[in-house]
């Protein structure tokens, strides 16, 4: 084979295509992700320009944050249904006009609509759709490696857009910069999601536009004894794509009967009895809830916080900076050596919480601008392992085929904890005037959770969520079955796939 031919596979091909996917991920987290994560450059700017108090700013991003995760459940009916490009195109769109019309409102109060749930729910549909799809692209190998560099434009995003957003809120001020960083998520947002192709893999959720460019394709590789099985699928197949007569009445009931029975079964995907009745799974959504509630003060309420402690702001910015280069290097680390642990990645969420628990009491002593870079970096290592592993995590606990019943949630618990925890940090400066109360309420959540996290995991292994081997499960109990909810045709879609 030529080097052009070569070249142009690997570049055209399925696994091209799939990291395509996985580096425009990161190019529009950088923008979307990290514009929402550069609120605390915008915390004493909006203080000065609207006269208001820390409660009612630091609501305002933590609801933003909240969003992101607490929406998934809305948006992954919806990326089954209608595709994940679609799903990512449209929060682009909704982060891009929320924005722009919060740059003209003329009371905080209006922020809450135009940005929190404007800003929320677009962000959502951006991460959760696309990183469902870097993760049916690497169902099995490489999977800690996509997600993890998928991820890290969350923290890449943290580096490049405080010292920006601080730039241009010095130069052209607070309005004109939500306008600029409108544009900026518009273009850049629909150039990536336009990279955002399906899988082409049976299993996945959407069909893959290339699986039906090369209907031979698997049975050119088939074994003679195969060839009649796969004769046989693609003949269902065709039947199943063949139209009928348009005008038929019992064509038309039928279709309408088969979409409202697809769309209950969307949901009925996402809400299962079988995962809210496992205590496992319970206990680990409680323990992330209590988890997040510290888990963003570093990038909320970390700048002003140097303040009183006579540190200016720009180098506070800096520090905040700092915590978004060690939350990338975390995110590439765990990248490279995940898929290589000898032990469960699972058991890196309550060790990580524990390094933040003694971190954040040790920030009680410190008073220097070199002691709050330490106390960034550390952080910023930890929050790393608890955003961007918790898919994997997830799969790894629960099984890859409860990833649409179980990941929705997991993530969401986080992002009630990140609603709730800001807020409350906002509320307690208000009534008391200095930090340190926050760094010990702080500080014994973290040990808690830590706690909470080991005692989910001995829950799921004393009783899995399902029942039968799977290669997702890595060192735990072994947890995967096919419940009678699943699709019929799984042993058709096996035979093609082994074939």
């Amino acid at each position: 084979m030529e080097w052009n031919d070569r070249l142009r596979l690997l570049l055209c091909g399925p696994r091209g295509k799939a990291w395509l996917v996985c580096v425009c991920t990161l190019l529009t987290y950088t923008s979307v992700i990290g514009t929402m994560l550069s609120f605390g450059a915008w915390f004493l700017k909006l203080e000065r320009e609207f006269g208001t108090n820390t409660t009612v700013i630091g609501w305002i991003g933590s609801v933003t944050y909240g969003l992101l995760c607490l929406a998934s459940p809305l948006s992954t009916p919806l990326f089954l249904r209608f595709g994940h490009r679609k799903v990512a195109l449209g929060g682009v769109v909704l982060c891009s006009a929320s924005l722009l019309t919060t740059s003209f409102v003329p009371h905080i109060a209006y922020m809450f609509v135009t940005y929190s749930l404007l800003y929320g729910l677009g962000a959502n549909f951006v991460f959760n759709a696309s990183i469902n799809l870097v993760g049916a692209h690497f169902q099995h190998r490489h999977r800690s490696l996509a997600t993890c560099l998928a991820s890290t434009g969350f923290a890449f995003g943290t580096l490049v857009m405080n010292p920006l957003t601080e730039a241009i809120l010095s130069s052209v001020g607070l309005r004109n910069t939500y306008r600029i960083l409108a544009a900026m998520i518009l273009v850049k947002g629909v150039l990536c999601c336009c990279a955002f192709v399906a899988p082409p893999d049976e299993n996945s959720n959407t069909a893959s536009d290339d699986s039906h460019d090369h209907p031979h394709e698997h049975s050119a590789l088939a074994k003679p004894g195969d060839m009649e099985d796969v004769a046989a699928t693609e003949k269902l197949m065709e039947q199943i794509d063949t139209p009928e007569d348009e005008n038929s009445p019992v064509t038309n009931s039928t279709s309408a009967k088969e979409g409202t029975e697809n769309r209950k079964n969307l949901f009925q995907s996402v809400f299962r009895k079988q995962v809210w009745t496992n205590p496992g799974f319970l206990f680990w959504i409680l323990a992330n809830v209590v988890l997040c509630l510290s888990l963003l003060f570093p990038f909320f309420h970390l700048v002003k916080y140097m303040t009183t402690l006579g540190i200016p702001e720009k180098r506070g910015v800096i520090v905040a900076s700092v915590a978004g280069f060690a939350e990338l290097a975390g995110r590439l680390l765990c990248g490279v050596l995940g898929d290589i642990l000898p032990f469960p990645k699972a058991y890196l969420f309550p060790a990580a919480a524990l390094v933040m628990a003694v971190d954040t009491f040790s920030c009680l002593l410190i008073t220097t601008f070199t002691g709050m870079i330490i106390y960034a970096f550390v952080i910023g290592l930890c929050t790393a392992i608890i955003t961007c592993l918790v898919y994997v995590v997830n799969s790894e606990l629960f099984g890859l085929e409860n990833v649409d019943s179980t990941w929705p949630f997991s993530i969401g618990s986080q992002g009630l904890g990140g609603v709730v925890g800001p807020t409350i940090a906002g509320a307690i400066y208000d009534r008391t005037g200095t930090y340190s109360t926050l760094f010990y309420v702080g500080g014994g959540l973290l040990s808690l959770s830590s706690a909470m996290l080991l005692a989910a995991i001995l829950l799921r292994n004393a009783r899995p969520l399902t029942e039968v081997t799977s290669p997702d499960s890595g060192h735990l109990t072994q947890n995967i079955v096919l419940g009678n909810d699943r699709c019929p045709t799984f042993q058709i879609t096996e035979k093609v796939t082994t074939v």
